[in-house]
């Protein structure tokens, strides 16, 4: 059986506006020790001092979970996770993509140093990182996210950029609007007003990893329509105008998107520089 990663679900909580009791989430990770490889502290959202009293209670209780450096939160904290070989950096909903690099370049910063010949000493995970950019641009041990669902509930597929006839995973990929009902369907972006060859890379793109497009046509009715088992109405407030599934795919169905897009997440995973590999912020994106 898989080992777990287990999160507090802090942040969740916090955004729920209710609490976890640290002795529920000690005795929790007791009871599930088999299946639970790594576990996190328990972040008291806001306060610094409050997340690191956690840590230090729930080693009393013999215990060993990773510590957590947070965006914002002052140097000395990372510092104290210096103490540990396997840490995590978190707090990163506030800041989106490359507005990320800043403060993960100051960690990595501290642990890729000339003395290691900028491999890194420390094991880092990353949480809620998604944005491939941020993901090539750090030599991270592991990350973790559910942010990567929104693309397909918002229509939109990944696809990897391309050049000399390959795959690339180390470009930001191409965010392309494919839903039938998304709307952005009269963008230019969006894959029903691309030109021939861009349509046809992207089918290419889909067809390999065993995806169709999918195809739908509307038509006109009666407010006391009632739909068929191919049918939605293409928007709910104004039940006059049906959106009939020909044929079930990506610009259809959101749970193939959210497959599509998984399958790139592992392909970026596995397009990573095995474990540990140099980093200097000499290559960084500020040069």
């Amino acid at each position: 059986m898989a080992k777990l990663f287990l999160d507090s679900g802090a942040f969740s909580a916090y955004q729920n506006k209710t609490s976890i009791d640290i002795e529920n989430y000690i005795q929790f990770i007791k009871e599930h020790k088999d299946e639970i490889e790594v576990y996190a502290n328990l972040d008291s959202i806001g306060s610094a001092e409050e997340t690191w009293k956690n840590q230090k209670a729930i080693e009393a209780a013999g215990l060993n979970p990773i510590p957590v450096y947070h965006l914002d939160e002052p140097s000395k904290y990372l510092d104290m996770c210096m103490e540990y070989p396997y840490f995590a950096v978190g707090g990163l909903a506030s800041a989106k993509g490359r507005s990320l690099a800043p403060f993960l370049q100051t960690v990595f910063e501290k642990i890729c140093t000339e003395k290691s010949d900028y491999f890194p000493t420390h094991k880092v995970h990353g949480f809620g990182i998604a944005t491939p950019e941020i993901i090539n641009m750090f030599p991270w041990y592991s990350i973790d996210s559910t942010s990567w669902v929104q693309y397909g509930r918002y229509g939109i597929i990944l696809v990897p950029r391309i050049k000399y006839g390959e795959f690339r995973y180390d470009f930001p990929p191409y965010t392309i609007a494919i839903s039938s009902r998304s709307k952005s369907i009269k963008d230019a972006e969006h894959f029903k007003n691309l030109s021939s060859m861009e349509k046809n890379w992207i089918i290419n793109y889909c067809e390999i990893r065993g995806f169709k497009i999918g195809r739908t046509l509307y038509k006109q009715v009666n407010s006391d329509y009632v739909l068929k088992n191919n049918e939605h109405w293409f928007d709910r407030k104004d039940k006059s105008r049906v959106e009939v599934i020909v044929e079930d795919g990506l610009c259809t169905n959101g749970e193939l998107r959210d497959s599509l897009n998984l399958m790139y997440f592992l392909e970026l995973t596995q397009s990573q520089p095995k474990y540990p590999w140099r980093w200097s912020a000499k290559k960084s994106i500020f040069d």
